[in-house]
């Protein structure tokens, strides 16, 4: 899957990146607040990576932040992941946490598009980036309600067992999955 013609991702750059981060709006105030207030203090920290669905600008309209994913580093507990994913692990396991996900308002529905789907491989693209460049087995996404749990499984995401709302999936499921050919 492609990004539409038009649209595109960058990493947020706090340092040169010239977006109107509070224009976006998800629907949830905490993730639009989190976008436009913390998103580019939690890159100059170094404590996640964050990615921007834009439309790109054109001589009637300026560039657009429609969707967004942060993603950061992690470590998931054996003992908070089922046996068959654990055994053989460390006690502590090098992994990536989706730690964000939010699409715009407007967005939303369009089954062509598929926009969810298109943050998600997104997120899972540069988390597989990552770890073949720095190592990590693990991926967890904490869901915010239970409403969000059959979007995630849907995209390969399993429960842990543990916690009802954090979902895991292995970077090796994800690049599987990455390579395989999209309708």
């Amino acid at each position: 899957m492609s990004t539409a013609a038009g649209f595109s991702f960058l990493r947020l750059d706090p340092g040169s990146l010239s977006l109107d981060l509070t224009t976006f709006d998800c629907g949830v105030e905490d993730y639009n607040q989190w976008l436009a207030v913390s998103a580019a203090s939690a890159v100059r920290s170094g404590t996640a990576a964050v990615h921007l669905l834009v439309r790109d600008g054109d001589a009637e309209r300026s560039p657009r932040v429609l969707g967004y994913i942060a993603i950061a580093p992690t470590a998931v507990a054996r003992d908070d992941l089922p046996g068959a994913v654990a055994r053989g692990m460390p006690r502590m396991i090098p992994g990536y946490l989706l730690a964000k996900m939010a699409l715009d308002t407007s967005l939303r529905g369009d089954r062509r598009m598929r926009w969810g789907t298109q943050l998600v491989v997104e997120a899972l693209r540069r988390i597989v980036e990552a770890a073949t460049a720095g190592g990590g087995r693990v991926i967890v996404v904490d869901a915010d309600n239970a409403g969000l749990l059959p979007f995630y499984r849907g995209h390969s995401f399993l429960p842990t067992g543990v916690d009802p709302l954090r979902l895991y999936m292995k970077v090796a499921t994800a690049r599987s999955l990455l390579d395989q050919p999209r309708p």
